[in-house]
């Protein structure tokens, strides 16, 4: 009887009724790895042009970035939270690093702030208000993918990030004047040669380094931010509050030295001299006849 029985069995799973179910399951399986590469191919540069919001995708965005935060920051509290000399350095780091995009003020109309998608976010709104210290110091460190938001813990130092907090939220609160950096000319732009001498190749490495953006073309940034010039490359190396460290993977030996060379100019350009004039000219000799 038992024989019989896995005789039968046996029998029932080579039916064709068995053979069809698989062969239904192996179709779909093939149709939705199809389907699934056709919207791979033709939805990705669908996703790389999208410059419009689809109904509700800010909100979803939002509340995606939001739970990541959460999920990955922790519980962690500020250490430096209303330290006013950790304010200052935030204010520095976020001169430089931030308000080419969030703006000075926090409002997302730096330069680049609404010419990536999603455009930066805007640092005074309730949305950003409500998140925590703790993710806002992840979402700082670690940036958010298919976004134009970057990860800076190569870049700076948790505590200089802890730093960046304290300042996010001394902005929000209105409690921290933003520095406004004198905006790079044309002429001052014109200088950066990567092919010429040494200061044109310094310059072409202090603006391709963003180092305009915190202390100004020439240096000529205000207060702390302000460079007096030559001597002053090696905070370059060592960092200092609110600065990164740059180390020789990116800025070399080489092109340290080209910085020194470009800086030096910067006593004789704050006074609108040409680079390679490290003082003003007295009146008096430029009307003298030399043969006279």
């Amino acid at each position: 009887m038992e024989g019989s029985l896995s005789t039968s069995s046996a029998r029932v799973s080579g039916t064709p009724f068995s053979k069809g179910r698989r062969t239904i399951i192996i179709a779909v399986v093939a149709s939705a790895a199809v389907t699934l590469l056709v919207v791979l191919i033709v939805g990705a540069p669908l996703i790389l042009i999208h410059r419009q919001d689809l109904p509700l995708e800010t909100k979803y965005g939002s509340a995606v970035v939001s739970l990541a935060a959460r999920l990955q920051a922790g519980n962690a509290s500020n250490p430096l939270a209303n330290n006013q000399r950790a304010v200052l350095a935030g204010r520095d780091a976020y001169t430089g690093s931030c308000a080419s995009c969030h703006g000075a003020d926090g409002k997302a109309n730096g330069v680049y702030g609404q010419a990536t998608y999603p455009p930066a976010t805007d640092l005074t709104t309730e949305n950003a208000r409500e998140k925590s210290d703790a993710e806002l110091f992840w979402i700082t460190k670690h940036g958010l993918s298919f976004t134009g938001m970057p990860g800076f813990g190569d870049q700076y130092s948790d505590q200089d990030i802890w730093s960046l907090v304290s300042y996010l939220r001394a902005m929000q609160n209105g409690q921290s004047e933003a520095v406004q950096v004198p905006p790079t000319t044309k002429a001052q732009l014109a200088q950066a040669d990567p092919t010429g001498n040494a200061v044109q190749r310094g310059a072409a490495v202090y603006f391709a380094q963003g180092c305009a953006d915190c202390h100004g073309a020439v240096g000529n940034a205000p207060a702390n931010l302000a460079l007096r010039g030559a001597g002053e490359t090696g905070a370059i190396r060592r960092g200092r509050p609110g600065m990164p460290a740059y180390g020789p993977n990116k800025i070399s030996n080489a092109e340290l030295q080209d910085l020194e060379a470009y800086m030096s100019t910067f006593a004789g350009q704050q006074q609108g001299l040409a680079p390679g004039q490290f003082r003003r000219v007295p009146a008096s000799s430029l009307n003298s006849n030399p043969g006279g």
